[in-house]
């Protein structure tokens, strides 16, 4: 963004300093919401899944200060290591994003993207930053848990919310419920592009509020759509519970593909209302297509990260006479939870954009479901859950391989 700004000052291009600024704003925003919230909810289950070990620090003597103190140091030098990985990829980034740009028609004066000295301390902010707030609450419980609860909890503890998260989400609620809510239902001025503009800003408030508040919504979601379906035996019996106990895992899970499928539905129902805009796949990638590289890998990194938890897991379901083509099948539907999840998540968030900005538009809800591209979105939704599906195929055809006995003991 920063480079095409310059350029088109340079040249004395107004409209297109104007153009890319209001681009690539809304990309950085989008983009640095999709890294901090996946980031944040990655570290925060990981430090989670190892309450374990730290309960045994507690028990090898080593002071409850120091055990906060070096988690957070660890967080600390994780977060500057990745900064300075991302400092050689960002112009790499900057070019193919200036790239595509091209391609929509912007006209950036032959700017090319190239290093600068600031990226050094925007790279490593960029890393520390996510890494410490999804980490901070979570050393303090680490800190604070005692020792035998860590070994005899079988579930994820129990989510509490955050001082500051608590704050940004009482702003976020107060914003929706006091101004634009109300303001739904009054005669808005301006034309049509100022309303349909201010219907999609609080419906983007109202998704990052639900994603923020991820333990509050996620979770009473999932439980409740897999409640509704009838028992498809004992696979699908595991599958349920496993998810529902690891209830920080599957929010963790969730959170990536929820926030794509929403961000894009929410952008298609503003495309297909706003004058002069298109819904298609190639202009929502032009804004989210970060976003999308950012929530898939998340989501498979998570999938990954608590590996050996699933081990553990399933060397005890095999250890209690499970036989392995149930411990697989209901690792692979863990996969179905996942995706259904996120997919419902998607279509409540494209229920409630779709009403709220055809109000703004004054035109009916018929007619804006009627224009959005429904094999795009399903598309992506099938995406989804032969992602999280392949995904967990993989480490179950590990975990089939591995010798219960010893999984538990190591």
């Amino acid at each position: 963004m920063f480079t095409a700004v310059a350029a088109a000052r340079a040249a004395g291009d107004a409209r297109m300093v104007s153009a890319s600024i209001a681009l690539g704003g809304n990309i950085v925003f989008f983009t640095v919401l999709a890294a901090v919230g996946i980031v944040a909810s990655t570290v925060g289950l990981t430090l989670t899944t190892q309450r374990r070990d730290h309960a045994l620090w507690a028990i090898l003597g080593i002071p409850r200060p120091r055990i906060r103190r070096i988690l957070r140091t660890e967080l600390t030098v994780l977060g500057i290591a990745a900064g300075a990985l991302a400092v050689p990829l960002a112009p790499l980034v900057a070019r193919a994003t200036l790239s595509q740009w091209t391609t929509t028609g912007l006209d950036l004066h032959g700017a090319t993207a190239g290093f600068r000295l600031w990226h050094v301390g925007a790279s490593l902010l960029s890393g520390v930053v996510p890494c410490l707030l999804g980490g901070w609450g979570v050393t303090r419980r680490a800190a604070r848990t005692p020792e035998m609860r860590a070994f005899r909890d079988l579930s994820d503890p129990a989510a509490r919310p955050g001082v500051t998260r608590g704050v940004l989400a009482l702003c976020l609620l107060a914003g929706v419920v006091g101004m634009w809510i109300p303001g739904l239902g009054l005669e808005l001025e301006g034309d049509i592009a100022q309303r349909t503009a201010f219907a999609f800003a609080g419906d983007l408030f109202l998704v990052c509020l639900s994603l923020l508040m991820g333990p509050w919504v996620l979770t009473p979601l999932m439980r409740f759509w897999t409640a509704l379906l009838p028992s498809r035996g004992v696979a699908w019996h595991l599958a349920v519970q496993s998810c529902r106990a690891r209830a920080a895992r599957s929010v963790a899970t969730v959170l990536p593909f929820a926030l794509s499928l929403s961000f894009v539905g929410l952008f298609m129902v503003m495309g297909n209302v706003m004058p002069g805009s298109a819904a298609g796949l190639d202009d929502v990638l032009v804004v989210l297509g970060w976003v999308f590289a950012v929530s898939w890998v998340g989501g498979v990194a998570v999938i990954a990260l608590v590996g050996r938890e699933r081990t553990r897991d399933s060397a005890i379901v095999a250890v209690a006479g499970a036989r392995p083509g149930v411990v697989t099948r209901s690792t692979i539907y863990e996969g179905v939870i996942y995706a259904g999840t996120a997919i419902i998540f998607g279509a409540i968030s494209l229920a409630v954009a779709s009403a709220t900005i055809a109000a703004g538009a004054r035109i009916s809800v018929v007619r804006v479901l009627d224009g959005l591209p429904w094999a795009t979105l399903g598309a992506l939704a099938g995406v989804t859950l032969v992602t999280t599906c392949l995904a967990l195929a993989l480490q179950a055809a590990r975990v089939s391989r591995t010798v219960a006995a010893r999984a538990l003991r190591a």
